[in-house]
């Protein structure tokens, strides 16, 4: 038979294992809070104000000049797209003698596993073209070398696109989708949440030599003009002071 002393005894024993094992639970509880903490990304750049896209990118551009906003293929407005980009322009540009230039700069300030640049050999095919793969076609913008790609997007009827484009991932270049995607994803695992970029230019030629020729001179006389702001969107130039 048990007696009184000892069921006292063994109940302050369990008493105390519980409390011991509730603290522990509480301590790894702490532990994985503030490890969560630690680990949360954090913006490493600012947002755009309203407009700022706008302004920052010249509407004379060279011998190019703004002739409209519409006429370009754009991502599916859904629900995602919106909360993808924050500001998205659209311009195209005319020059006497020239091919014009359908320029789209897409902004999102916040790039996650989740939210993520769509580039033009996704966007391209949704709205019903078929597209060559992209090929690449290094730039030198100022003092910036910029991995861009060049792809063919056929439409049926007969219109054709030669496409130049590049993405910027916070300070990186991506050269491809997976790329671009490796780099978010350590971006965000090293605590931090990159703003993105994605920059396109669109010549309606089937001439493919005639429509990079085109986009590059166009970008040559852009990267001449950019204003400060334009540095910094387009290229990252600058992009420390406004982290």
């Amino acid at each position: 038979m048990m007696t009184l002393g000892h069921a006292g005894s063994r109940a302050r024993t369990m008493v105390s294992e519980t409390s011991r094992r509730d603290l522990l639970a509480g301590s790894l509880l702490l532990a994985c809070a503030g490890a969560s903490q630690l680990l949360k990304p954090q913006r490493s750049s600012l947002s755009l104000v309203s407009g700022e896209l706008e302004t920052a990118i010249p509407k004379t551009v060279g011998p190019f000049h703004f002739a409209a906003t519409s006429g370009l293929v754009l991502p599916p407005k859904d629900e995602l797209s919106d909360r993808l980009y924050d500001q998205v322009l659209t311009r195209v540009y005319s020059a006497a003698g020239s091919l014009p230039v359908f320029a789209l700069v897409a902004y999102g300030s916040v790039q996650n596993l989740s939210l993520e640049l769509h580039r033009p050999d996704e966007c391209y095919p949704e709205q019903g073209f078929t597209i060559t793969a992209p090929e690449p076609l290094p730039l030198q913008l100022a003092e910036q070398a910029i991995p861009a790609s060049v792809l063919t997007a056929r439409r049926k009827g007969g219109y054709v696109e030669q496409v130049v484009f590049w993405s910027r991932i916070g300070t990186h270049f991506p050269a491809s989708r997976s790329e671009q995607s490796w780099i978010v994803a350590q971006e965000n695992f090293a605590g931090r949440v990159p703003d993105g970029v994605l920059v396109r230019l669109s010549v309606p030629t089937s001439e493919r030599a005639a429509g990079i020729r085109t986009a590059t001179k166009f970008l040559a006389d852009l990267t001449q003009g950019l204003p400060e702001a334009g540095r910094r969107i387009l290229l990252g130039e600058g992009k420390g002071m406004r982290a």
